[in-house]
């Protein structure tokens, strides 16, 4: 990947957003910045991969960086997941809070890392969003271009930070229910951020992604770059949380029609062949070791990634048994699981963790593309196509035979994709956003509302399914309402 000086620029650009030792909630006036001119400025803030983890970062005025934390509360507060105090004892006060589902995860002089880890970044999208069409150089299409990827990228880390401090979407209240701030201009200055509504904030990400589509490229180089396909995807996933299934069906088709415009391979690996190259026999504690990274995963449309280490190599937290109880035997996908410590694989484990892969991308890729689109089709009563999309999925996870979904009843086969999501996504991170979805459906809300640490018995009520204002937010933003 091509440097420029723009690193320079980068690193300023975030510096303004960091939250850490603010006295506002945007801060940090730089000194000596350099000036966005040219189009290999703009483009080159697209480039630095720092915007592509879901980590919380400070960039220090000369130069260095110094990461904060991972936005790993979903992860941590997902039902399908359990720790102990022996095994967990030595995370952060925060983490340790995030698991036990408390009211306030943050206290004042604590960095946010789920807020940092959306609202820095969209602080340089926004400076590409208002300056790319005022470049020196560049053609009419590249500035129009790079314009759409900053405003996707843009919309959808605003989708992840509905998804963390609002209410789950709810048409009949999304109006009045408080969503986050919106911003979109890289200022510095401004104060008395005040939260738009959930509809408006999901209004504009459906508005940023139709109206920047036409401007995206056919081809993108790298999966850290987003195209067509990436940007259909987001808009898919954003009408599968609104529950406006046709809608969602309709964007995640356009998705994968556009995957064949792309210069790389994107497709399901077949573990049936693959995992006798991933799998070690003589190192089982270590999982699928040789899975391929996120950025190199064939499965991978565009990459936006949580790192699992303190999954994989930590022995801390681990996916419940009725989780591992969804897995038939045959289903390969148990390879990326281990209930041995990952480095000797002599000690026993409370459960079993995820030791493969050691990131779980939250962005767009062909499997939550099947898994979204089979569920969406299922709830519209299209059971042939839903059972088509699942089956393409599984086939290439276990023998043919065992592949088959055997189901026949529209009830069936939404609880069966549901199931599915759990199989394919357990440990990633991703149930989080199934568990706010999933918390109000009559019908079929699985959430496991109980968990444990040490003696303790914890519960999981509805308004810990919404994250808490961070408290150094509020400090800095008195007048901002807070959650329930």
């Amino acid at each position: 990947m091509k440097t420029y000086n723009y690193i320079k620029i980068f690193t300023v650009a975030f510096t303004l957003l960091a939250l850490s030792g603010c006295e506002k909630f945007l801060d940090i006036k730089p000194k000596g910045i350099d000036i966005l001119q040219g189009i290999k400025h703009y483009n080159g803030l697209l480039n630095n991969n720092m915007a592509l983890t879901f980590q919380n970062y400070r960039f220090l005025e000369g130069g260095g960086t110094s990461m904060l934390g991972a936005g790993d509360a979903p992860l941590i507060m997902g039902d399908d997941m359990f720790t102990t105090p022996a095994n967990f004892g030595t995370k952060t006060r925060a983490q340790i809070a995030a698991y036990r589902w408390q009211a306030d995860i943050y206290e004042e002089n604590e960095d946010p890392n789920e807020w940092g880890a959306m609202y820095v970044p969209i602080y340089t999208y926004n400076l590409i969003a208002n300056g790319v069409m005022s470049s020196i150089d560049g053609t009419e299409a590249k500035k129009r271009e790079l314009r759409a990827e900053a405003r996707v990228n843009r919309a959808f880390n605003y989708l992840f930070l509905v998804n963390l401090y609002a209410k789950p979407y709810n048409s009949n209240t999304a109006s009045t229910d408080l969503g986050v701030p919106l911003i979109t201009e890289a200022n510095i200055n401004a104060e008395n951020h005040t939260r738009a509504s959930v509809k408006d904030v999901y209004d504009f990400i459906v508005k940023e992604i139709e109206e920047s589509i036409p401007d995206l490229p056919n081809q993108t180089s790298v999966r850290v770059r987003l195209g067509k396909a990436a940007a259909w995807f987001i808009l898919g996933r954003t009408y599968f949380y609104m529950k406006e299934y046709t809608k969602a069906i309709t964007s995640l088709n356009n998705s994968e029609a556009a995957l064949t415009a792309l210069p790389f391979k994107v497709e399901l690996y077949d573990y049936n062949t693959m995992m006798n190259s991933w799998f070690t026999p003589a190192l089982p504690q270590m999982g699928a070791r040789s899975f391929p990274t996120q950025f190199n995963s064939e499965e991978t449309i565009y990459m936006k990634q949580l790192v699992l280490v303190m999954l994989t190599m930590q022995n801390s937290i681990f996916v419940k048994d009725w989780v591992m109880a969804k897995f038939g035997q045959s289903d390969l996908r148990r390879k990326h699981f281990y209930d041995k410590d990952y480095m000797s694989g002599s000690m026993q484990l409370p459960g079993y963790q995820r030791a493969s892969p050691t990131s779980s991308n939250w962005g767009p890729d062909l499997p939550d593309l099947y898994l979204m689109r089979a569920e969406c089709k299922a709830r519209v009563n299209d059971l042939t196509g839903a059972k088509a999309d699942l089956e393409t999925l599984r086939v290439n996870r276990m023998p043919a035979e065992d592949a088959v979904v055997p189901v026949t009843t529209q009830d069936a086969m939404v609880r069966f994709v549901l199931d599915e999501r759990i199989r394919e996504q357990a440990g990633t991170g991703m149930r989080w956003f199934d568990m706010r979805r999933l918390a109000d459906d009559t019908q079929y809300n699985n959430l496991d509302r109980t968990r444990t640490y040490g003696t303790e018995t914890l519960t999981l009520t509805n308004n810990r399914l919404t994250l808490k204002i961070p408290a150094k937010i509020r400090l800095f933003n008195p007048n901002m309402p807070d959650n329930e």
